[in-house]
């Protein structure tokens, strides 16, 4: 019986905190640029900017950082342009109003050069007013077989190439940036979903300590399906979004109001990924589908998934860029 006792003492208590890098020390902010899009935080179930109006994020993901150093779906040239970034900016073209840039954990934590590359392209959004939403999409700078090999179960500690170490450095160097997210990891799964919260908490405490008005993105469990859990079991602090990522087969309709829908009506939501695809429902297709569920739902913001990974950048013309240029503002 006693031994039944300490079992359950321990697991009451948690894993023992992982010595790890010292959060009252960050490095060092990098120098911001003048002009972005103003400060973001959460207000009950609402994203609001340092004026007070009511911000929906609306826009795509870009993939390329996460396996390839040089990031080239984002045509970033010697001067710092990206055409990229002038098309989803321009109001006749793509009218985004954030864009999602997945990377590797490991080059951003051991090459200074990727480093530099993920901050230019930063602040060349923020100077189009655009929000970037950073995310740990990789945790190894390799490709695996098969990828999800590649893809964080939960939020890892200590030193190392651990995702407690990518924060603290990216919390450092853009604490004075004013137009992004942080993406925590990108699938959380194959983890109970209590062990994914506790592990999502330690890491926004650690983050809330040194940067507390981060904007903090937390994907829901079982590879971000539904973010029901929190609808019930909140993380504590400010500044905390929950986020969803729905794709054929597996988030039909029907699984939406699980899925997403209940925890909107009492938490900020973002649908940080879907598929693009020509896939029908009912005779319509499935992105519509969603985007009109969504919007009814009161989410604060939906990114199609992605420019170089299915979307090329001249399909502005298609039914995002509509849904974009008749939303955005």
């Amino acid at each position: 019986m006693r031994g039944l006792f300490l079992v359950v003492l321990l697991l009451s208590c948690g894993a023992p905190d992982v010595p790890g890098p010292d959060w009252t020390q960050l490095p060092s902010s990098s120098t911001a640029p003048l002009r972005s899009p103003l400060q973001l935080h959460v207000d009950g179930t609402t994203l609001r900017d340092e004026a007070g109006a009511e911000v929906h994020l609306r826009g795509l993901n870009v993939c390329s950082l996460e396996f390839d150093r040089e990031g080239a779906n984002w045509q970033l040239q010697p001067d710092g342009g990206s055409p990229l970034l002038d098309a989803l900016a321009a109001p006749t073209r793509w009218n985004a109003n954030v864009v999602r840039m997945p990377v590797n954990q490991e080059w951003f934590l051991t090459d200074d050069t990727y480093v530099a590359r993920v901050e230019t392209l930063i602040d060349a959004a923020a100077q189009r007013d655009l929000y970037v939403i950073l995310d740990v999409q990789w945790e190894h700078a390799e490709r695996t077989d098969p990828y999800q090999l590649n893809i964080l179960k939960q939020p890892t500690f200590g030193f190392g190439n651990t995702t407690e170490a990518f924060w603290h450095l990216a919390s450092g160097r853009l604490a004075n940036r004013k137009n992004v997210l942080f993406d925590l990891i990108n699938e959380p799964h194959d983890t109970a979903a209590v062990e994914v919260a506790e592990a999502m908490q330690k890491l926004v405490d650690r983050i809330h300590q040194s940067t507390p008005g981060a904007v903090l993105v937390v994907g829901g469990p079982d590879w971000a399906h539904s973010v029901s859990y929190y609808a019930d079991h909140p993380l504590r602090g400010d500044n905390v979004v929950y986020s969803a990522h729905q794709y054929l087969p597996y988030d039909t309709p029907s699984q939406f109001a699980q899925n997403f829908e209940r925890t909107a009506a009492r938490a900020p939501v973002l649908l940080a990924e879907f598929g693009a695809e020509a896939d029908q429902v009912d005779g319509r297709l499935y992105q519509d589908v969603l985007i009109e569920r969504a919007e009814a739902a009161g989410v604060d913001g939906w990114l199609v998934w992605a420019i170089g990974c299915g979307v090329s950048v001249d399909d502005d013309r298609g039914a995002i860029g509509a849904q974009l240029r008749s939303l955005n503002p």
